[in-house]
C-alpha cells in the first residue's frame, strides 16, 4: 500500500513537501505492501505541531515547537532516534 500522509489546514507547500521527503527518506517503503499512516497537525495558532506515524505495529507520536521551517530536519532527526519497524 506505502506510505500515507495527511496534513491539516494552513501548511505552505514547499513545507509539506519538504516534511513528507524528509519522512520518506527515513522510514524508505515500508515493506510486505504494509500501509503507514502520517499525520501533520499544526495546533493552536501555528506554535506547535504534531507528528503521528502509524505503522500496523505500533504508533509514535511527537509534538514539535520548531519553525515550519526546520521541521522537515527534527522530524528526520526523531524518526532516526526511534526507528519504525
Amino acid at each position: 500500500m506505502g506510505l500515507l500522509f495527511e496534513f491539516n489546514d494552513g501548511w505552505d507547500p514547499q513545507n509539506r513537501k519538504k516534511i513528507e521527503d524528509a519522512v520518506r527518506k527515513c522510514v524508505g517503503q515500508p515493506r510486505n505492501n504494509d500501509k503507514w499512516f502520517v499525520s501533520v497537525t499544526t495546533g493552536f495558532s501555528g506554535q506547535f505541531c504534531e507528528v503521528q506515524v502509524m505503522t500496523p505495529n505500533q504508533t509514535r507520536s511527537h509534538l514539535f515547537f520548531e519553525d515550519p521551517a526546520n521541521l522537515a530536519e527534527a522530524i528526520a532527526d526523531w524518526i532516526s532516534m526511534y526507528p519504525l519497524r
